[in-house]
């Protein structure tokens, strides 16, 4: 859940921190006064796209800070945990920073993250629900996520995919081989390309032992005049290794001091190395010699080497795959119809194993659709739609990854209407309702700790804002409920009630966010109801507090 926000400098905020409790909160305020403002820093959060547009004007970067606690059993704390993270209190922060140069800086706990892993965590945690997504009802490929989210089928699909993927290549690579009517030119073609391949005798790092000889070969003649100098430096009977033998014989001498006796030792020991070393340049250098046939050979050796790399793919791998390929295509020619039959065989066989698992598949997604049928329309119920029938209609098909399934949701909100199609039936009212009955199902099959709302109730007014009021607060008992609302009905019923206000001074215009107390509570009850505070209109606020908060 969340337990603190901090937002500085992000739109029409100049400073707020604010700390949050269990439970379901309701945010409220004056059209234009930012009510969504923290839900879009939250989103922030969440990965959403920063633009420079959102810092406050006058400023040159926006700081947005979450401080958030997670169950252990949760997804998010093996992420952290996994990441290196000590979570001992089972809270962590997670932070932006943007400025207007560009630049962006993303953090848990301190540390620098990239934003996809920020994203992946506060997911875990945070769920938002905006108008836009209850558009995503409307898409058919919605309800196919929805159906295999509640089944918890995620290693079916895994498998089914896999067996799609293995399915469709030897399905293609058949329908290629019959479609493909190879001629002798074809032929001929290939095993001419097959053979100069192969002719070449290409091996793996070659042409890089070649230029590393070819360097040496080039180097030849200062390589031997270097050598040549550096020999008759050591061999000077004045300067090389005659000095220093004479040398030792001069300090062997002093029997009289141990330790010109001990440095007579060190360099009989040094000429002994020097003559050995020098024995073994003169040995190599002995044996120098520049060939010039070979160094022609191993030039047109390289050509040759660049010629079939440029050819048939710029690397020794890329040759012997095209080689490999090579043979494929020949032996699909010369054995076509061998070619086909095994393919056919293959190509069954693959499909078969598709097909089983994407009906086993099928079997789970069309027991769990029973039940979420059974879920969705208990919810429904509750939110004032008494007479809605819920199914989920699943048709079979040839398949693809997903499976043999279509997958739509089909409702009916009155008596004696026909099961049709979502987007054919609802209105927005009833559709932001079906959206929270699936977000009440969801949020704690997802491990969600908080869910946001903004302004679900859009398009309902009355009782059956006062029912999707209550399904909040029942929310709210198991995970923490942010609500943005224009309706008192939905408001009171709340635990705790912020209130967003625009400021305006001369030069400037800041939205703050406060909680409210009870009697405050009363007060923007009743300007929202009857935007009033006459006694009548407070009357009226405390009793619709007063009934919203009854079995909380």
């Amino acid at each position: 859940m969340i337990l603190e926000m901090y937002v500085k400098d992000f739109v029409l905020i100049d400073e707020i921190r604010i700390s949050f409790d269990e439970a379901m909160s309701a945010f409220t305020g004056e059209t234009g006064a930012g009510k969504s403002l923290l839900m879009d820093a939250i989103g922030i959060l969440k990965g959403d796209r920063i633009q420079t547009s959102l810092i406050r004007e006058g400023s040159e970067k926006a700081i947005i800070e979450g401080v958030f606690r997670v169950r252990e059993n949760s997804r998010c704390y093996q992420l952290l945990s996994e990441a290196g993270y000590d979570l001992e209190d089972t809270t962590f922060i997670a932070s932006r920073e943007f400025t207007r140069a560009g630049k962006s800086v993303a953090r848990i706990n301190q540390r620098m993250v990239n934003v996809g892993f920020l994203k992946e965590v506060v997911s875990g945690v945070v769920d938002i629900h905006s108008q836009h997504d209850t558009q995503y009802l409307l898409n058919q490929r919605y309800h196919l996520q929805l159906l295999d989210a509640f089944a918890d089928c995620a290693q079916q699909k895994k498998e089914t995919a896999a067996a799609f993927k293995e399915y469709r290549m030897l399905a293609d690579e058949l329908e290629s081989a019959l479609h493909n009517d190879y001629n002798e030119e074809d032929l001929e073609l290939l095993t001419y390309q097959l053979n100069e391949i192969d002719q070449a005798q290409l091996s793996e790092n070659e042409l890089e032992q070649i230029d590393e000889e070819v360097k040496r070969m080039q180097a030849h003649e200062k390589i031997t005049s270097r050598v040549h100098s550096a020999l008759s430096l050591l061999e000077d009977e004045q300067h090389g290794t005659a000095s220093i033998y004479e040398a030792y014989r001069e300090l062997d001498s002093l029997s009289e001091d141990r330790f010109f006796q001990e440095q007579a030792q060190r360099l009989l020991d040094l000429y002994y190395n020097l003559d050995e070393c020098i024995g073994d340049i003169r040995e190599h250098y002995e044996t120098l010699s520049f060939d010039e046939e070979r160094f022609h050979e191993l030039q047109e050796r390289s050509f040759l080497i660049h010629k079939i790399l440029r050819k048939y793919g710029g690397s020794f791998q890329a040759v012997m795959r095209k080689r490999e390929d090579l043979e494929q295509k020949i032996d699909r020619i010369l054995h076509r119809n061998d070619f086909l039959k095994k393919h056919e065989v293959l190509c069954e066989k693959a499909h078969r194993q598709y097909m089983q698992k994407a009906k086993t598949l099928h079997d789970i997604r069309v027991a769990k659709a029973k039940d979420l049928e059974t879920q969705i329309l208990a919810q429904l119920h509750d939110l004032q739609l008494e007479n809605a029938k819920f199914h989920v209609q699943i048709d079979e098909f040839e398949g693809n990854r997903d499976g043999i399934d279509r997958i739509a949701f089909y409702i009916s909100m009155n008596p004696g209407e026909a099961l049709k199609p979502l987007s054919q039936t609802a209105s927005g009212g009833e559709l932001s309702r079906f959206m929270l009955g699936l977000k009440t199902v969801f949020s704690e099959l997802q491990g969600i700790e908080t869910i946001v709302f903004d302004e679900i109730d859009t398009g309902v007014s009355g009782a059956v804002a006062f029912a999707v009021g209550k399904k909040m607060q029942e929310l709210g008992k198991h995970i923490q409920v942010f609500c943005v609302t224009h309706l008192a009905s939905v408001a009171a019923c709340a635990n705790h009630h912020y209130m967003v206000e625009k400021h305006q001074a001369a030069a400037s215009t800041s939205t703050t966010i406060r909680l409210l107390s009870e009697q405050e509570r009363f007060e923007a009850l009743a300007l929202i109801s009857n935007n009033s505070l006459s006694s009548s209109a407070l009357e009226a606020a405390k009793e619709l507090y007063n009934a919203a908060q009854q079995n909380r």
